[in-house]
């Protein structure tokens, strides 16, 4: 059988998932040596077609977090780490949004009660979570913010990088003002789904947390899950809605209220909610003039949709609804 020119291997390489690219490696020294040479081009190739060759989808840098635990180590742009990562959150959002997962079945059932989205054909709810699967990436794009705020002092000097490193809190605030950014440049049918699937989440998080739910700051607490989803990306989705490794044996015990036990993802949400919980006991103790803390991500979503469309400030979840149905309407 007569081998495929570099070319066409650097091109089948470009379509494949990080396990093939192993497998493509090891056929021979020469596919090795090809695959380990155009590496970055492979990437960026890959890249592409994950985005749908939407650049706005991806940090300037280049350089994502990962997720496949809670340290989040940076990942070098073009590097085959980036299809490893892209290869995990695929498989998660799929999984997420399967039927019969916490998140899905909460919107099955918002499909099936009273509201706008009541009795939508079969072919409009596969639009709709379709486009849902696409509006992760954009909740992700704003977690590797953080990636794109380190890619300035994780660059070599050799190539002109002069960046210092910032301290914690400076990190922090960089990273939100760079969040806030990309939210502002969303458009509103972007920010109408983006809107949807976290409200959507946080009902599903309640559902799921019933006794955390229970306590007096139960409304904080939703909205805390909310902005940590869109500072976090999907890592905080997956921590919270991920299926048990092992099937439990439900007995006569078995209460909804109990609280269950916590995986170490599980504990990196319940941190990251807590941090923020204590962001708006701050706001809400302090007076307009004096408080310090930059706009929380969720509610700069609401008001950039409202800016956008002109629309009241009082109808954007109304609005949002619209827009979205608009959007999927088979005529």
């Amino acid at each position: 059988m007569p081998a495929l020119n570099d070319d066409v291997l650097l091109r089948v390489a470009s379509f494949c998932d990080i396990e093939t690219i192993v497998t493509l490696m090891c056929t021979s020294k020469h596919v090795y040596e090809l695959v380990t040479r155009y590496e970055q081009s492979i990437v960026k190739d890959a890249v592409a077609l994950y985005t749908g060759y939407d650049s706005s989808l991806f940090p300037p840098s280049g350089s994502i977090s990962s997720s496949h635990n809670v340290e989040r180590e940076y990942l070098y742009p073009k590097s085959y780490d980036i299809l490893n990562e892209l290869k995990i959150r695929t498989s998660r959002t799929e999984i997420i949004l399967s039927p019969g997962q916490p998140l899905r079945s909460k919107i099955d059932s918002i499909f099936s009660t009273s509201g706008a989205f009541l009795d939508l054909p079969q072919i409009e709810r596969e639009l709709l979570m379709a486009r849902l699967k696409e509006t992760f990436k954009v909740v992700d794009r704003l977690g590797d913010c953080a990636a794109d705020v380190m890619s300035m002092w994780m660059l070599p000097a050799d190539n002109g990088n002069s960046s210092q490193k910032l301290d914690g809190d400076e990190a922090m605030l960089k990273i939100h003002d760079r969040q806030l950014a990309y939210i502002r440049s969303l458009s509103p049918l972007d920010l109408a789904y983006l809107f949807h699937l976290v409200s959507w989440a946080g009902q599903a998080y309640a559902t799921e947390n019933a006794a955390l739910m229970a306590d007096v700051d139960c409304w904080e607490r939703l909205l805390a899950f909310k902005e940590a989803s869109l500072r976090h990306g999907t890592i905080m989705l997956w921590a919270v809605f991920q299926p048990p490794k092992v099937k439990k044996t439900v007995d006569r015990t078995d209460d909804s209220t109990h609280r269950k036990p916590m995986t170490e993802l599980a504990r990196f949400a319940e941190t990251c909610i807590r941090q923020i919980l204590e962001e708006i006991r701050i706001y809400q103790s302090t007076e307009s003039s004096q408080n310090r803390l930059p706009p929380s991500l969720h509610m700069t979503m609401v008001k950039s949709f409202v800016e956008k469309t002109g629309r009241p400030s009082t109808r954007h979840a109304i609005e949002m609804e619209r827009l979205i149905l608009d959007h999927i309407r088979i005529d």
